[in-house]
């Protein structure tokens, strides 16, 4: 007998539908592995679809919605035209490359409006504010 058959010969109801969810979470799981890490392995597998869907989806209009805002009279060295080219093109070579880029460049900015918001004490204010070590003097 298999170590599994043993298994639910000799155990509660409960206990063997918790066997079978986890069995096939691992073989839904070597089908198709997760595309971040960092995401929870405990994540139902269609909602990990949907989320991600959703996410492609998203960054694609954001794609789209940027170029369509493309300056009329921008010359083809201008830097607005030259990124708007390259995220189209990352749009069509890698879409997970440009979703993933797309989420650093939000935290950045994310980071740059909370610095702005909550500014740091000048460097002056703030060694003014620490007491002035005493050096030693040598004998």
């Amino acid at each position: 007998m298999s170590e599994s058959r043993q298994f639910q010969a000799g155990s509660s109801p409960l206990a063997q539908l918790n066997h079978y969810i986890r069995s096939a979470r691992a073989a839904a799981h070597e089908k198709t592995p997760l595309l971040d890490e960092t995401l929870d392995e405990r994540e139902l597998l269609s909602a990990r679809r949907f989320r991600q869907a959703w996410e492609a989806c998203r960054t694609h209009d954001d794609v789209e919605e940027a170029i369509a805002r493309k300056p009329a009279n921008a010359g083809p060295l201008n830097s607005h035209v030259l990124v708007l080219q390259a995220l189209g093109m990352m749009q069509t070579l890698s879409p997970e490359y440009l979703r993933r880029f797309l989420a650093h460049v939000e935290a950045l900015q994310w980071l740059e409006l909370a610095r702005d918001k909550y500014p740091r004490p000048q460097a002056a204010q703030a060694k003014a504010a620490k007491p002035a070590r005493r050096s030693r003097q040598k004998k």
